[in-house]
């Protein structure tokens, strides 16, 4: 996408693989989907040197929303979780030199059952760009897959339109049979999710790898499709989470770093060790998935 951002692959943090669809902050304060964890997980980037080596984006995930939409038709946080709202989030996370990145769905409704963006594109667009943030990851639960060949471009124009630089992601191929459409995909996002969610677990990784060892050499236009702007998504990083030891850890880091994957932390940032904070910190690894070449 020629959009002027996300010309390396994204670095940065999001909740989904963590603390999915947590919102039970009676019970679990700590690790809920609320302000706190966001705000707790940036201030840890900052002091254990995540954002000084690349990892810039701080992005809330599914289940962040209100129920329903305000009386002006318009998206709006939960607003006993985020009781001081999106712009002084986003506000909290600049002041701290980080990056706002934020979850919505193509279809009627979130994957986790919050209001989606279909019928709503460009006055969400133009709430996420009111809001300031900077990376949009896009969803495709509740949405007949028949018409993402529209919906996705129509949303990806309508960020354009805001004026504000908006990193675009897309779900798109990940719920689609093949062929996929990898030209689409380079004109009108940023990034794109490939097949199956990552889990916790060694035989996730490495089906993970599987798949994209078998793509590079069978799907036409899979690896020579991605470069500077447009990058495939292997999904997030889970090094730091139950299930994988730190040698697993490290093929994964190196795994990305090659695939020019986007390096997207699914863990908790606030407890690593120090043997996974060096793996994630590895500046070596880093520049080789960082390289401006693509």
């Amino acid at each position: 996408l020629d959009n002027g951002v996300g010309l390396t692959p994204p670095m940065g943090w999001l909740s989904w693989e963590k603390f999915r669809c947590n919102v039970d902050c009676s019970h679990d304060p700590a690790n809920c989907i609320s302000e706190r964890l966001f705000m707790e997980t940036a201030d840890s980037m900052v002091a254990d040197g995540f954002r000084d080596a690349g990892y810039e984006f701080v992005i809330i995930d599914d289940c962040w929303l209100a129920k329903g939409r305000d009386e002006g038709g318009k998206l709006q946080p939960d607003p006993d979780r985020f009781p001081t709202g999106m712009t002084a989030f986003g506000r909290y996370l600049h002041r701290r030199k980080l990056k706002f990145g934020i979850y919505g769905d193509i279809g009627t409704k979130t994957c986790g059952g919050y209001p989606g963006m279909a019928a709503h594109l460009k006055q969400d667009a133009q709430t996420y760009a009111d809001w300031g943030v900077d990376y949009l990851k896009v969803d495709g639960c509740y949405a007949d897959t028949d018409t993402y060949n529209e919906t996705y471009p129509e949303l990806g124009v309508a960020l354009n339109a805001t004026g504000r630089p908006i990193v675009y992601s897309c779900s798109w191929p990940a719920y689609l049979p093949d062929p996929i459409p990898y030209r689409a995909l380079k004109k009108h996002c940023n990034l794109w999710r490939n097949w199956l969610d990552i889990q916790s677990d060694w035989a996730s990784l490495k089906s993970i790898i599987v798949f994209w060892a078998e793509a590079s050499l069978l799907s036409k236009g899979f690896t020579d499709i991605a470069g500077p702007g447009s990058f495939n998504d292997p999904d997030m990083l889970i090094i730091g989470n139950e299930g994988i030891s730190d040698d697993q850890g490290k093929l994964q880091m190196g795994a990305w770093a090659m695939f020019a994957a986007p390096l997207l932390m699914g863990n908790d940032v606030r407890n690593l060790t120090d043997a996974q904070q060096a793996i994630l910190l590895n500046k070596d690894v880093i520049a080789i998935d960082q390289d401006p070449a693509g």
